[in-house]
């Protein structure tokens, strides 16, 4: 966070991040704390730092109504973002079972596209080359790719290579996917992945995926999660996800839910 220009503080053991937006002035936001932290020191804290604006998303095993409690109890002129930055929901994988369980788990579509990514040709190789994927990330995303892939150099060099890879598919002499792979705590998350047009024909996404997932088995992680998916439960947000929600949920794997910030 520091390295892409936040300032870090922490208040009751949780890490707070602090940054000027322009338009929005300062903004705090505490991302995933195992704990929530005490409204005396946090409401202090803002007040010293002269922030009104925060974000919040704690951890899944937080229970939706104790956070639900805890937001109540923050005073009225904290305005608390009901739009998410990180996702609200996800799909994990569980990686303790043997890797033709886990293939067997797939549906019936995706089984046969990664046996067609194969007799096509395709080949994931492990990598160190961020631009190559940053490159086909930024081309998959459109016109405004760029903003999906800021910071990625910064995450790449801070994380690899011993809690890092990038897995990039070749097809015909070209890049045609890629995903980089992140590993923390023994899980495995699918961080960013992109394909181009020629590669989605040549089945490359979903043989990238069966390749992470083995490959996160083999680095010993005991999950592999998928970052994030649509959540049916704020159904107006992010509908541009449903398509690759479609496609994560091919994999098989449980949903995990984390707490949402109440309504006002």
């Amino acid at each position: 966070m520091q390295s892409l220009k936040w300032d870090v503080a922490t208040v009751d053991g949780v890490h707070v991040f602090v940054k000027r937006l322009l338009f929005l002035g300062d903004l705090a936001k505490i991302h995933r704390p195992e704990e929530l932290p005490s409204h005396k020191k946090l409401i202090q804290f803002l007040k010293t730092r002269h922030i009104r604006r925060l974000v919040i998303e704690p951890v899944a095993s937080i229970p939706q109504s104790r956070f639900s409690r805890w937001c109540k109890h923050l005073p009225s002129w904290i305005r608390l973002n009901r739009s998410p930055f990180l996702p609200t929901k996800t799909i994990r994988i569980d990686l303790t079972k043997t890797a033709d369980e886990i293939f067997k788990s797939f549906s019936e579509a995706k089984r046969r596209a990664v046996r067609r990514a194969i007799t096509l040709g395709v080949v994931v190789k492990e990598s160190d080359d961020s631009t190559a994927l940053i490159r086909v990330k930024n081309k998959s995303s459109g016109m405004f790719g760029f903003i999906t892939t800021t910071g990625i150099r910064q995450l790449w060099d801070i994380f690899a290579p011993k809690h890092a890879t990038i897995l990039l598919a070749h097809a015909g002499g070209e890049v045609g996917g890629g995903v980089l792979l992140l590993f923390w705590d023994r899980i495995a998350y699918y961080w960013i992945a992109g394909a181009t047009k020629q590669g989605k024909k040549l089945f490359a996404p979903t043989l990238l995926v069966w390749e992470a997932l083995k490959r996160s088995k083999q680095r010993g992680a005991r999950a592999f999660d998928f970052v994030g998916v649509w959540d049916e439960r704020i159904p107006k947000q992010n509908r541009e996800w449903l398509g690759f929600t479609k496609f994560k949920e091919g994999f098989g794997g449980k949903t995990q839910y984390y707490p949402l910030v109440p309504p006002s």
